[in-house]
């Protein structure tokens, strides 16, 4: 019986395609046969973003301070070029890089700021410690609450902003401790969709026009806040390129140079960027190269000429690092 001319070239067309997979099978084991056993072929590596373009380092680092085996936690700048660092049960006070206070303290301060008149405000786990600028203690706060773990602390004329990482909100005070608002949590009658903090990294600051920001990093953004928790902008990307943040929570440290620029820090890969008002990437302070593998926990500070202090708590040093000069 003949067969049909259709169903002959129905039989070639089939016969084709299981030749094409055989055929696509045997290259790709070939291919895979020649790689070595132990290479895993979905690896993404991130090692080209650990090497930084010597275009892209607007900064050069001009000195350190070392500071011993104080095991280094926070810095903060203040007025008159003094910085306040916060180590192992210690506090202590650099003016033009030189130790004038060194102060012992019942527990080591995760976070440290100073207000306009000197005195010092320390995140002591859950609760906050007001120090004079002698060293003396002058108040100690009550606990927050038991789950608090308290990261970042920034100060107004008459407000203190405590960011809680284990409420995961930004807590609003007045100087005497009482509570005034809790701001950032989610709401979406009014747009903000509120924090993700995988680790305790959660920092605020605020900038020359006396507004709240505060890093959101599970998200990769900076946001900005009124007094009053209402979120007004943000900006912020997740990115292995210098234009964003990677990992699963970056930026973990900012700070608000006086243009409004911000110098941030990140953990993973650590780097030190400066991002311009609006969030737009400008150029690196430092990149990865230039610390050692695995640090974290680089906060920054930066003085009224625009120097940028780095806390290094693998080298348990303050490095210094000034604008490089251009035409």
């Amino acid at each position: 019986m003949a067969i049909e001319p259709k169903k002959i070239q129905n039989r070639l067309v089939s016969l084709l395609i299981i030749v094409a997979l055989i055929v696509g099978v045997w290259v790709v084991y070939q291919d895979v046969s020649k790689k070595d056993s132990t290479e895993n072929p979905f690896e993404y590596s991130v090692e080209k973003f650990a090497r930084t373009d010597s275009a892209d380092i607007c900064y050069s680092e001009i000195e350190s301070v070392d500071l011993g085996d104080k095991q280094l936690t926070a810095i903060a700048a203040g007025s008159g070029g003094k910085l306040y660092v916060t180590g192992e049960n210690a506090l202590t006070v650099l003016e033009n890089k030189q130790v004038i206070l060194s102060s012992a303290l019942p527990v080591t301060p995760g976070c440290i700021a100073v207000d306009i008149n000197g005195d010092i405000y320390t995140g002591l786990t859950d609760h906050v410690g007001v120090y004079s600028k002698d060293g003396t203690l002058l108040s100690m706060w009550k606990t927050i609450s038991e789950n608090s773990i308290i990261t970042s602390i920034a100060v107004g004329e008459n407000d203190v902003f405590v960011a809680d990482a284990g409420q995961r909100v930004v807590l609003r005070f007045d100087k005497s401790g009482e509570l005034i608002r809790r701001i950032g949590e989610k709401d979406e009658s009014r747009d903000i969709p509120g924090f993700v903090i995988p680790s305790p990294y959660f920092d605020v600051a605020l900038d020359g026009d006396g507004f709240l920001w505060a890093v959101n990093p599970g998200r990769h953004l900076l946001q900005n806040f009124t007094f009053d928790g209402d979120l007004r902008a943000f900006w912020g990307n997740p990115s292995f390129h210098l234009s964003g943040f990677a990992g699963c929570c970056n930026p973990t440290h900012f700070a608000i140079l006086s243009d409004g620029s911000f110098v941030t820090s990140e953990k993973g890969i650590p780097r030190v960027k400066v991002f311009d008002a609006a969030g737009q990437f400008l150029c690196v302070v430092a990149g990865p190269e230039q610390f050692e593998k695995d640090t974290v926990g680089l906060d920054v500070a930066a003085d009224e000429s625009g120097q940028v202090f780095v806390l290094d708590p693998k080298r348990n040093k303050v490095r210094v690092f000034r604008r490089k000069e251009t035409t």
